[in-house]
C-alpha cells in the first residue's frame, strides 16, 4: 500500500492486501466527497453477484446504509445479520440475502476520509478480531490516502502554475485588448475544461457588457457585440458583488433569462467569475459547457488566480490603448481615422494571408446628405453622423474596425468574416438605420439611408489598396442603381427589392 500514489490505486491495494487476512466475498473501499457524497474507488467481488457492480450504484450519500452511517458518525460496525439492521440499505439491482458485514471508518487527523466495507454470504460470518484487524489497516489506508491525495493536489498545483505561466508569458506579447481577451478565453476553457469561453468588458455608464474575446475563435462571428445586463439578474451581481456564480439549466431555481439564453446557446451550465483589476471589476468571464460543471474550492481558487491575472493584463492593454488610440480617433464619431484603417487593414491582410482565415471590407456612404446639410445645416449634419456612427456600432462585432474615411463615407473592416458573413453585417446596419429615423429636439424625424460596397480577401483583392478599391466599386453600383443597398459583390447573388440579401 505505501507504494501506491494514487487515490485509485491505493484503493486496489486495500483490497488486495486485506483479503490476504480477512475472508470476503466483497470488499469495497469508499472516500468522501464533499459535500456529502460517499464514493466507491476500488470494489472486489469473488461470488455470485458481487463480482460485477456498476461504480454507480454503489455511491451513496453522507449517512444512507451502512457505509454512509460509518462516513457520518465515525464508527466502526460489526453486522451479523444486515437483513435486521435498520441502517441497512439494499443496493439497488441486488437481491436481498442473508449476509455479514463489517464497515469501518478510515480517519486521517481526527476526520473521517473514507470508509472499508466487507461483505460476506451467510450469518455472523466476521468476529471481533475481524472488527480490530480491519481497523488497523484502515489507519494504514488512511495515511496512504491523504499521502496519494497530497501527490496529486501537487501535481494538480504544478500543472496549474505551469497553465499560469504559460497564460502570463503569453499575454505579455500583446497590448491589443482584444488579442489579449482571445488568449485569456483560450487559456481558461483549457484549465477548466469546458467547451466555450467568453471575455466581455463591462460597460458600466451604459450597463451592458462588451465582447472582447473568445474560445473556440470560429464561434466569434456568431457572438453579439454587446448585451444589456439589465434583464440578467446573475451577471449583475457577478460584476457588483465580485462573486463566481454558476448557473444549471437543468436546475428549477436558476434564473430563467440565464436559463433561456443557455438553451438557446445549446449549452448545460454557465460559470461566470469577474475579471478584478486594482479592486474593481473591469468585466467578466463565462465559461460555457454542454456538460454539468463541477467547480471545487481548488479549481474556484485556481479560475480566479488566472482570471485576476488576466484582468491586469487586460486593463493594462486597455490603458495602453486609450490615449494611443486618441490619436487614431475621429473626434466627431468616435471611430477609428483614415490613418489608421489604412494601417490596420494592412495588418490584418498579413494575418490573413498567414492563417488563411477570411477577412472583408465594408465601405459605407450615406445616401443624400448633401441634401441634409444643404436644408438643416452642417451642425445638425454632424449630429446626423455621430448617431450614424452609433447605430452601426451597436451591429458590430468587439473584433470589427469601423473607421471613418472621409465626410460622410465609412469602412468597416470585418476580421474572420467571409463575403456571406460580411453582406450580413452590411444588411444588420441597413436594417439598424431603417428602423429608426434620426431626430432631435430641434428637426422631426429625418430618415437615412445608406449605400454599402463588399469585398473579400482573397476573392476581390490582395492588399490594402485592392480591396478597399472593390468595396468601393460595389458601393457606388448600389448608389447607381439607387441606393439604400448593400452590393452583393463579386461572392453573391444580389439583393431583393426591399434590401434583403438573397
Amino acid at each position: 500500500m505505501s507504494r501506491a500514489n494514487t487515490v485509485v490505486s491505493v484503493g486496489r491495494a486495500m483490497v488486495e492486501e486485506t483479503r490476504r487476512i480477512l475472508d470476503y466475498h466483497n470488499a469495497r473501499v469508499y472516500v468522501l466527497e464533499q459535500p456529502d457524497q460517499v464514493v466507491p474507488i476500488a470494489v472486489e467481488g469473488r461470488v455470485g453477484a458481487y463480482e460485477k457492480v456498476d461504480f454507480e450504484l454503489l455511491r451513496t450519500p453522507l449517512g444512507t446504509g451502512f457505509t454512509g452511517w460509518v462516513a457520518q458518525h465515525g464508527t466502526p460496525l460489526l453486522v451479523g445479520d444486515t437483513n435486521k439492521d435498520p441502517r441497512g440499505v439494499t443496493i439497488a439491482g441486488t437481491d436481498e440475502v442473508d449476509e455479514s458485514m463489517l464497515v469501518v471508518p478510515m480517519r486521517y487527523d481526527e476526520a473521517v476520509v473514507g470508509v472499508i466495507t466487507l461483505s460476506k454470504l451467510g450469518l455472523n460470518q466476521f468476529d471481533e478480531d475481524d472488527l480490530r484487524l480491519l481497523m488497523i489497516l484502515a489507519d494504514h489506508a488512511a495515511t496512504a490516502l491523504e499521502s496519494a491525495r497530497l501527490v496529486a493536489r501537487s501535481d494538480a498545483l504544478a500543472g496549474e502554475l505551469r497553465r499560469l505561466v504559460d497564460m502570463s508569458s503569453a499575454l505579455s506579447g500583446s497590448l491589443d485588448p482584444r488579442q489579449v481577451a482571445n488568449l485569456i478565453a483560450t487559456h481558461l476553457a483549457d484549465a477548466m475544461g469546458v467547451d466555450e469561453c467568453a471575455i466581455s468588458y463591462w460597460d458600466r455608464p451604459a450597463n451592458r457588457v462588451l465582447s472582447l474575446g473568445y474560445f473556440p475563435a470560429t464561434r466569434l462571428d456568431e457572438v453579439e457585440p454587446a448585451f444589456d445586463v439589465a434583464g440578467y439578474p446573475e451577471t449583475l451581481r457577478v460584476l457588483r458583488e465580485q462573486v463566481a456564480v454558476v448557473v444549471d439549466a437543468d436546475d428549477r431555481a436558476a434564473d430563467p433569462a440565464e436559463v433561456a439564453l443557455l438553451r438557446q446557446e445549446g449549452m448545460r451550465t454557465l460559470a461566470m467569475l469577474p475579471l478584478v483589476a486594482k479592486g474593481q471589476a473591469i468585466g467578466l468571464v463565462e465559461l460555457m459547457s454542454t456538460s454539468a460543471i463541477r467547480i471545487d474550492q481548488q479549481r474556484l481558487e485556481v479560475a480566479r488566480t488566472m482570471a485576476n491575472e488576466a484582468a491586469m493584463a487586460l486593463e493594462n492593454a486597455r490603458l495602453y490603448e486609450d490615449p494611443r488610440s486618441l490619436a487614431d480617433r475621429d473626434p466627431l464619431t468616435g471611430f477609428y481615422n483614415h490613418r489608421y484603417l489604412h494601417q490596420r487593414l494592412g495588418a490584418e491582410v498579413v494575418r490573413a494571408q498567414r492563417s488563411r482565415r477570411p477577412l472583408s471590407v465594408l465601405m459605407l456612404d450615406l445616401d443624400d446628405f448633401k441634401l441634409v446639410n444643404d436644408t438643416f445645416g452642417h451642425l445638425f449634419g454632424d449630429r446626423v453622423l455621430g448617431w450614424i456612427a452609433e447605430r452601426a456600432r451597436g451591429t458590430l462585432r468587439a473584433s470589427d474596425v469601423a473607421a471613418r474615411y472621409g465626410g460622410d463615407e465609412f469602412a468597416i473592416i470585418l476580421p474572420e468574416a467571409d463575403a456571406t458573413a460580411a453582406r450580413q453585417a452590411a444588411q444588420r446596419i441597413l436594417d439598424a438605420l431603417r428602423s429608426q429615423p434620426f431626430e432631435d429636439a430641434s428637426h422631426g424625424p429625418v430618415p437615412i439611408g445608406a449605400s454599402i460596397g463588399v469585398a473579400s480577401y482573397p476573392t476581390d483583392g490582395r492588399t490594402t489598396t485592392d480591396l478597399i478599391a472593390a468595396a468601393d466599386v460595389g458601393l457606388y453600383r448600389v448608389k447607381d442603381a439607387g441606393g439604400h443597398d448593400v452590393d452583393a459583390g463579386s461572392g453573391g447573388r444580389g439583393a431583393d427589392a426591399d434590401g434583403a440579401v438573397a
